[in-house]
């Protein structure tokens, strides 16, 4: 394995400068094991819950509930919402 990374083209220039360039691996112990499982567990929760809010407001614009700025600084403020934070956020309103 190279100790050198390289990120992933997909990842924008903010996405890339917050997550750095990570340290090499070291061994995972169980209980570390179980905390990056529940924390992968938490950020898919927030994805579904971001992809949520992302077609609430679609279908908002769409029928006109909300306006075009409205939609757009609602979908701007989600960009800025990690998904591990996402899941706390919005789980009150998930169903």
């Amino acid at each position: 394995m190279s100790e050198h990374w390289t990120p992933l083209p997909k990842l924008s220039n903010e996405a890339l400068a917050s997550i750095g360039c990570p340290r090499p691996i070291q061994p995972i112990t169980a209980p570390q094991r179980d905390w990056l499982l529940a924390r992968a567990r938490s950020t898919v929760a927030g994805l579904r819950l971001v992809q949520s809010e992302i077609e609430a407001i679609g279908i908002s614009l769409k029928d006109g509930s909300i306006t075009p700025e409205q939609a757009a600084g609602a979908l701007a403020a989600l960009e800025q919402v990690p998904c591990y934070v996402a899941s706390i956020l919005f789980a009150d309103g998930a169903e």
